[in-house]
């Protein structure tokens, strides 16, 4: 007959062992591992980059005037601000291409005509409200858009002039090359006030 060995039963393993198991675990992985004896050899990639952003070309005043109202960045995706820029024009004078580009869109929006321009890569300029817009495909810098129309008031008639840079609105009288310059004259009396 073969003998019945009796294994050992197996002791309860007690709490506190098992707490004290798993503080050693946490310790352990929350410790710097130490540094090895040789130092390794690593290759740094080259820091990734996307490509180069797009440039605005220099654009042109698309009418003579002054400019009245200048860009207000906006509060958010549809928040309140002011996406371009508002030039004083007679209604009817000749809207001219700021830029040589491609019409991308040219129609009515909210009752009104706007011509867009691609002239760059991601780089998108808009013009309106504009009466008899051009059909053309494309158009070289000065080409006629079409005339200032009604519409849009700010203290008179004004062409709107927005850019748009990858989707985003950015002021174009940054980019701007043949605006009126800003320039000094002379004070009356001394200290500018007058009176004094």
């Amino acid at each position: 007959m073969l003998s019945a060995t009796r294994e050992p039963a197996a002791r309860p393993v007690s709490r506190w062992r098992l707490l004290v198991v798993a503080l050693l675990l946490t310790v352990g992985a929350l410790l710097p591992s130490a540094a090895p004896a040789t130092p390794v050899a690593r290759s740094i990639p080259p820091p990734t980059t996307g490509p180069d952003p797009p440039r605005v070309p220099a654009l042109w005043m698309p009418v003579q005037g002054a400019v009245v109202r200048g860009f207000d960045a906006r509060d958010g995706p549809y928040g309140p601000g002011h996406r371009g820029i508002d030039i004083a024009a007679p209604e009817g004078t000749t809207a001219r291409a700021p830029a040589a580009g491609k019409v991308a869109f040219a129609g009515p929006v909210a009752g009104t005509t706007w011509v867009s321009l691609l002239v760059a890569p991601g780089v998108r300029v808009t013009l309106g409200p504009l009466l008899d817009p051009t059909a053309a495909r494309r158009v070289r810098l000065g080409d006629p858009l079409g005339r200032v129309g009604p519409g849009h008031r700010v203290g008179g008639v004004t062409l709107h002039l927005s850019a748009r840079v990858d989707g985003v609105y950015v002021d174009p009288l940054a980019y701007l090359v043949d605006r009126p310059r800003p320039r000094l004259a002379p004070l009356s009396s001394p200290g500018g006030l007058p009176g004094r």
